[in-house]
């Protein structure tokens, strides 16, 4: 399903199911009527604010004939807002109808709330039970399903970003809704509840399956903000509920342990599903297999635990049911028949799980194409691509005899790098499982005529030390992901030409290519010819269906036909007939002409520029324009939920948000610098997770007792760990020594773990002693600080200053919200 440039039918969607969903909650006294009209007044004032403020950039704009770059991104959303502004605001005019109908409205009294008293009786190993639970199936349903949306977007980083922000923020609504709830609800119904929250990944697995089969083109790659309308449908309900429990729970069972003990018990049950889904079942299941896992040890705990339901032929009927489908979903047809729904038109061949991606290999026609994440990677049958990859920078070697090829030999460009006769011939490939899984389909290419290497390019040429090539061929992708971004950097192609002989030549490619390519297909081309220049002194497009750079010490010609002459190989497509000098010289100085002479800045592992520009041309052929608006509504967000909490609850909003922030940007470097986020960012979730763990246990011994000036000592340490991420970056000390690097980086992840549990406990001590909130307000609000700080950085800040920039703002953020809540709590 296309989207236009204005988002009518799916912006109304949502607002729509969101009012009706928040009626529905009013409706079963989850939030209180003025609460209800609180949240869509805040509503209002924000997409008020924001069209206002576009509209009145736009007039300026027309009026003073200004030259603004954006523009047209600023118009679309400045009607994407109008258009949410009009569904709040007809919400609003739903509450005044008697005012303009001139009827007389009864007034209502306000409702006097009933004392809270605990009710649920359950022995202390169940009370932990519920907490524990609820943290695992919490954790192992967000790493599993963020995996699902990764595949099913064609996603990257940022959806990584994006989906956890959403995940933190719905789970805090639920939390705030879980605090204010006023009915009691028994056990029975309770963990019916939990049964239903085992069953609901399994749910939106399949319902993301119906989706791209039914909903999506082709090839079609939904924006950001039609893929958080999608994460937001697909994921609300089992969030929000979820976040409920904690704090429901938090209040309603009868305890002596200290609330800040349930926040330790609900990490404990996700550090155990963490370290159980990074070590183990990343490694040996697919992700349905885990979901199906799943759903039999939720049903297991609460039978084995509570005893429910209290009749045997019950617990046999719930327990049955998920053996067999885990025992279903065991076998590779089945797994390999589910998949398939994905791929219209295609026979799947393979699929697979990996700890690096999703793996899926389908036939169409005869031709065999390769998947990661559902981004092709191979497709076999394009001659003329293959041939042009390997002959284009061979033939400006008089005697290639030593290649390596980086990706994307299993495409063909193995059998054409043969007919070179090769005395070395290298080929390295980021995921073996790939390699291996793809092999039995495609046609012989002869494995002992070559050396595969079972690691990607980046990490061969830091290890191969003294080792030089003629020809280095890299087949990564277009960099819409950090780890093909690491292909496409100024570090990458400072490693290529150490690996260069005197006359050996780079190629590399780029799809924005054709006879027309727009102004953001342009940036894109423009900042990877000024990143090659800092490494080459001659580099050369070659322009075509895509383009093609070609990177030398020495200059390079475009006269095909005549370097053909001088190497006997047979070719098809890069051939005399089919290629003209004239015409392609003509073409190449026309599109280097187009590229700006500006300092448009070069691409890097820790300022991703280029990574950035391909999703904004992506974005921009798919009809939408979402990273920077969507950015700036966060940044207005995070300021007013700091100014509008109370001094107790705005500590562990800020923890929130800059220790989930460091967390986000060690899970960017760790795929910027060594390439394997997907497995990595379970793992970095985990170990916070550890911290927080730790943290609440240790906080008493650590500082005494609980006072302003602690949480604000704690948040200046937060300081230190972003000043030594910028000194880290600057002294490029993670690269000197890859495992300690990574050690440091997790080490990093586990400290600001520790200091966010450390300020909950004494955030929860100070409320206990004053009684001005309970520990699920503090939960609620430490989640809404932690999805702003999953979702700035990735959208707004990294685009805009960069890794160490981000750091740097971070420790500013930090010094300030420790003095800030000195001078506040007074």
């Amino acid at each position: 399903m296309t989207q236009g440039p204005y988002h009518l039918i799916s912006i109304g969607l949502l607002f729509i199911l969101g009012y009706f969903f928040s009626l529905l909650m009013l409706r079963m006294q989850l939030i209180q009527k003025p609460d209800h009209r609180k949240v869509w007044n805040i509503g209002l004032l924000l997409f008020f604010c924001s069209t206002a403020l576009l509209g009145f950039l736009l007039a300026v704009k027309v009026n003073y004939k200004l030259e603004i770059s954006w523009i047209e991104d600023a118009m679309l959303w400045h009607v994407n807002l109008g258009i949410g502004f009009a569904f709040i605001a007809l919400f609003h005019l739903t509450w005044h109808l008697n005012y303009y109908l001139k009827k007389r409205s009864r007034h209502r009294g306000s409702i006097e709330r009933e004392n809270w008293t605990p009710h649920l009786i359950v022995t202390p190993m169940q009370h932990k039970l519920l907490f524990l639970l609820l943290g695992y199936i919490s954790i192992l349903s967000q790493m599993v399903l963020l995996r699902e949306f990764i595949k099913t977007f064609h996603g990257n980083e940022l959806i990584i970003g994006v989906f956890l922000a959403l995940w933190m923020t719905l789970t805090s609504a639920g939390a705030w809704a879980g605090v204010r709830y006023r009915k009691k609800i028994g056990l029975p119904s309770i963990l019916r509840v939990y049964l239903s929250l085992g069953s609901a990944a399994l749910v939106i697995y399949m319902l993301l399956i119906l989706i791209d089969r039914f909903l999506f083109l082709p090839g079609y790659e939904p924006g950001t903000m039609a893929s958080m309308i999608y994460i937001i449908l697909l994921i609300s309900i089992f969030t929000l509920v979820s976040g409920f429990l904690f704090s429901y729970l938090t209040r309603a069972v009868k305890t002596d342990i200290p609330d800040a003990r349930n926040y330790m018990l609900d990490s404990l049950g996700s550090l155990f599903g963490g370290f159980l889904f990074g070590l183990i079942l990343v490694f040996a299941f697919n992700n349905i297999q885990i979901i199906s896992l799943l759903l039999l040890t939720t049903f297991l705990t609460v039978i084995l635990g509570f005893r429910y339901p209290s009749a045997t032929y019950r617990r046999l009927g719930l327990l049955l049911p998920a053996l067999l489908l885990f025992l279903l979903f065991s076998f590779p047809g089945v797994r390999k028949s589910i998949e398939g729904l994905r791929y219209k038109k295609e026979v799947v061949l393979e699929t697979r799980d990996t700890p690096y991606g999703n793996i899926t290999l389908t036939e169409r026609n005869g031709q065999v194409i390769g998947y990661m994440d559902r981004n092709p990677i191979m497709q076999t049958g394009d001659l003329s691509r293959a041939e042009e990859s390997v002959h284009y920078p061979a033939l400006q070697h008089p005697h290639p005899s030593s290649f390596l090829l980086m990706g994307g030999g299993l495409s063909g460009t193995i059998s054409e790098v043969k007919k070179y006769r090769p005395r070395v011939f290298d080929y390295c490939d980021a995921d073996p499982w790939f390699f291996k899984l793809a092999l039995p389909h495609l046609p012989p290419t002869g494995e002992g005529q070559f050396n595969f290497i079972p690691m990607d390019g980046r990490k061969w040429l830091i290890r191969a030390e003294g080792v030089s090539y003629d020809v280095i061929i890299s087949g990564a992708p277009d960099p819409y992901t950090l780890g093909w971004n690491r292909y496409f950097t100024t570090e990458f192609f400072n490693l290529v030409r150490l690996h260069l002989a005197p006359d050996g030549i780079f190629c590399m490619q780029l799809t924005a290519g054709g006879n027309y390519i727009n102004d953001k297909g342009i940036r894109v081309l423009n900042i990877n010819y000024r990143t090659l220049k800092e490494s080459f002194a001659h580099v050369v497009i070659v322009p075509g269906q895509i383009s093609y750079f070609l990177a030398s010490k020495k200059p390079i010609s475009l006269n095909f036909p005549a370097l053909l002459e001088k190497h006997p190989i047979q070719t098809t497509y890069v051939h005399p007939d089919y290629l003209d000098e004239t015409r392609l010289t003509f073409d190449s100085d026309m599109l280097m002409d187009r590229l700006s002479e500006d300092a448009i800045g070069i691409n890097s592992d820790m300022w991703p520029r280029l990574f950035f520009s391909s999703l904004a041309n992506l974005e921009a052929r798919m009809g939408s324009h979402s990273l920077l608006a969507s950015g700036v509504i966060a940044v207005i967000i995070f300021l007013l939920l700091m100014l509008l909490l109370p001094a107790r609850s705005t500590g562990i909003y800020m923890m929130g948000f800059t220790g989930a922030g460091i967390q986000i940007l060690l899970i960017f470097i760790l795929q910027s610098l060594y390439g394997f986020a997907y497995l990595a960012a379970p793992l970095m979730i985990t170990l916070f997770m550890a911290g927080i763990v730790l943290g609440i246990r240790v906080w008493k011994p650590l500082v005494r007792s609980a006072s302003p000036s602690n949480i604000s000592a704690m948040i200046w340490f937060m300081a230190l760990i972003d000043a030594l991420g910028v000194l880290l970056l600057k002294y490029n000390l993670l690269l000197s020594n890859p495992l300690l690097g990574q050690m440091v980086l997790g080490l990093m992840n586990f400290i600001p773990g520790i200091i966010v549990g450390s300020v909950y406990g004494m955030s929860v001590r100070l409320s206990k002693l004053d009684g001005f909130i309970n520990s699920g307000r503090l939960y609620s609000a430490d989640l809404a600080g932690a999805a702003l700080g999953s979702f700035l950085p990735v959208v707004f800040l990294l685009p805009l200053i960069g890794v160490a920039n981000t750091f740097i703002l971070f420790f500013g953020i930090n010094v300030a919200t420790g003095l800030f809540l000195l001078f506040r709590w007074r």
